[in-house]
């Protein structure tokens, strides 16, 4: 059995190559020192990275592999590799691999380049709205259609076009149990009530930002229960204009040059955006109706 310490050590490393790069690159193999234990590693890997997936158990592969599902990391080993344990991580794969070279054994730790795996296969000509729905595998449901003359009167402002093309389409509900799409009329997430909240709350709410309607105010369109706020800085002329703003603790913004169409379909697939939800396999809407 390893010292902890090294545990930790491998671990540090693994962070050190881990992040956004440029262009896909090369996998990076990390011997661990001898005696470093298989199975430590990986429940220590997975306490910091989640549940790992089985790629090669006893020198065979579980699954199909292809970039998409963790390929990458089996690449450089050809058919030395016993045991292969990956973790889809950001951008990356992390793997650690029970390998045999000139008769022995050895525990090695993998990082290989992941490519955004919702993304695969979806149009670049196609609108948000439909690489949201094939981004989804969402098969849209009949519904009571949204009023949008009297939201956006009582609102005192029209609405970007694609956000009214996607509460069309799904309606209300989440993306991925992480984002709540607030939508005209359905309780407990009305666009209009929490606009309505917004300005009883006044300047202090979003401060330095002020709140819709005043000069360039802030208007939410999303909500989590991860207290991060999706808003819209209005002002533009155009609402197609308004670009995304996101409160990710009570007084850090970031902001995407964007709409909110584009911005889901980033929330859900672009790694670099930082979001849990860029790092799974598999997306979802959860329809609330």
């Amino acid at each position: 059995m390893a010292e902890p310490a090294y545990v930790d050590v491998v671990w540090q490393h693994l962070r050190h190559a881990l992040g956004p790069a440029p262009e896909p690159r090369p996998a990076v193999l990390l011997d661990v020192p001898d005696g470093t234990d298989f199975r430590e590693l990986v429940e220590e890997i997975s306490g910091r990275a989640g549940h790992p997936r089985t790629l090669i158990d006893d020198g065979r592969r579980t699954v199909p592999l292809n970039a998409r599902t963790g390929l990458p990391l089996v690449e450089p080993f050809g058919e030395d590799v016993r045991e292969l344990r990956a973790w889809p991580y950001w951008n990356d794969w992390i793997g650690c691999a029970r390998v045999v070279r000139a008769g022995r054994e050895h525990t090695v730790a993998v990082i290989a380049h992941r490519a955004d795996p919702a993304a695969e296969g979806v149009p670049e000509d196609a609108s948000w709205t439909e690489k949201l729905r094939l981004v989804t595998g969402w098969e849209p449901a009949p519904r009571t259609p949204v009023d949008w003359q009297a939201a956006e009167q009582a609102l005192g402002t029209r609405l970007p076009g694609d956000y009214k093309e996607i509460v069309d389409l799904f309606g209300c509900g989440s993306f991925d149990m992480y984002l709540e799409l607030l939508v005209p009329g359905v309780r407990g997430l009305d666009l209009v009530d929490w606009s309505l909240s917004a300005r009883a709350h006044g300047a202090d709410l979003w401060r330095p930002h002020p709140v819709h309607p005043d000069p360039a105010g802030l208007l939410r369109w999303g909500v989590s229960e991860q207290e991060l706020d999706f808003v819209w800085q209005t002002g533009a002329a155009d609402p197609d204009d308004w670009p995304v703003l996101v409160r990710t603790d009570f007084d850090t913004w970031e902001r995407y040059e964007c709409g909110a169409g584009e911005f889901l379909v980033r929330l859900l697939t672009d790694t670099r955006l930082g979001h849990p939800t860029s790092r799974i396999a598999a997306h979802c809407f959860v329809d609330y109706a």
